[in-house]
């Protein structure tokens, strides 16, 4: 049971009148199924003066080596066989099988089975236990986690992210916890895939592709930096002035790019001048990624002259050259960069946790039992999904 409960009234961006509920002394378990990952989190909320504390964290991947990628159906039998297995253990672990009071659960957007196996025993969980649920959008999470370690404290709002992983590639701006405007988004895949893409066709392998290519670069960066192979690697959506002037991300030219560099060269996978052409792509494709971030803050003063901070987050957030890049060349603009730990990058379900109680806690609201996942969910829609009732 909560052990303290404060009742007050707000009236909401939208002009409705919520009950949001101040709640101290309480546990969160929280589930990350949005992909290929299986994640949970077993976190304490002693009070809202102090951080939460995170009391278990476990993560089971499934292993796509060999089928070049992801595979949706072998994805969705990973989280049913595997989710029921890492509650019991985070439970255990924590001594936490009769003290969960917020059940957290990422609704979307995501791959529909992959979602469902963690939502429906989050479900299950909420029902058995009478606890209430929170249904978290995946990509708030990446948003939030910064703020955990200091209790919402800081970034402060209004500030940008940049969410870079597999699946997106976003940049927003957020004035609360509920308002997030899209500043600019790709226009057919994400930095993640594409890096993945364009490791593989050089001969780059392993479950975490883009991950292997920034170490596989780092292992010897001179021999990186030389070089020895010339490629010519776009920074697409130019207009025929050569000026970028389109507000849009795009990453599907730099696999076309790559394999016909791969041709023209004649260069078989993994000779010794792969580490020069993944340097290359690596560079390419996050110039392209910043070129596109100067232009959107050019053409917005309107938010940018009182923004002052920039996170980083999602998997691609965690390459330390692309953290580097940003500090070098946004610092013109931003005042502090935040970007989460690694483990703490990647799909996790520490992030889903604290996302839920800044839901709960700040909006005053959760989740209907009766809810489905939700494959596409803009960001910028936060609230406007069926399913959000107030605690």
């Amino acid at each position: 049971m909560f052990r303290s409960r404060t009742i007050r009234w707000l009236t909401s961006l939208g002009g409705r009148v919520s009950k949001v509920c101040s709640r101290r002394n309480y546990r969160v378990l929280a589930i990350e199924t949005s992909c290929d990952d299986t994640c949970v989190a077993v976190i304490d909320r002693k009070s809202r003066q102090e951080p939460p504390v995170l009391l278990a964290h476990l993560k089971e991947t499934l292993d796509s080596e060999k089928h070049g990628g992801i595979v949706p159906t072998k994805a969705h039998l990973h989280h049913q066989i595997k989710v029921g297995s890492l509650v019991q253990q985070a439970l255990r672990q924590t001594s936490s099988e009769r003290s969960i009071d917020l059940v957290c659960v990422t609704r979307g957007p995501g791959m529909p089975g992959s979602l469902s196996g963690g939502l429906d025993f989050a479900k299950g969980l909420a029902v058995a236990w009478d606890k209430p649920l929170v249904g978290v959008h995946h990509m708030l999470g990446h948003l939030l986690i910064s703020r955990m370690h200091t209790n919402g404290s800081s970034p402060r709002y209004p500030f940008v992210s940049l969410l870079v992983s597999g699946g997106h590639t976003i940049f927003v701006h957020s004035k609360s916890i509920s308002e997030h405007e899209i500043l600019c988004n790709t226009i057919d895949i994400a930095i993640g895939d594409s890096l993945d893409k364009c490791a593989r066709e050089i001969g780059i392998k392993g479950n975490m592709i883009a991950k292997n290519m920034e170490k596989f670069i780092n292992e010897n960066l001179e021999e990186a930096q030389s070089q020895t192979v010339d490629m010519s690697l776009p920074n697409p959506l130019r207009n025929q002035n050569g000026r970028m002037n389109v507000q849009a991300f795009s990453f599907a030219p730099f696999l076309t790019a790559v394999r016909t560099a791969m041709a023209k060269n004649k260069m078989e996978k993994c000779t010794k001048e792969t580490r020069s052409m993944a340097y290359q792509i690596q560079e390419a494709l996050f110039e392209h990624l910043i070129t596109k971030l100067k232009l959107v803050i050019s053409l917005r003063p309107d938010i940018f002259e009182c923004t002052r901070h920039l996170v980083c987050s999602g998997g691609v957030g965690a390459n330390r050259r692309l953290q580097q890049k940003l500090r070098d060349e946004l610092s013109f603009q931003f005042q502090e960069f935040h970007y989460p730990e690694p483990s703490l990058c990647t799909d996790n379900a520490v992030m889903i946790g604290w996302a839920g109680i800044e839901i709960f806690e700040t909006l005053g609201i959760k989740t209907e039992l009766g809810v489905t996942p939700v494959k596409k969910w803009p960001l910028s829609d936060l609230l406007n999904v069926p399913g959000w009732i107030s605690t």
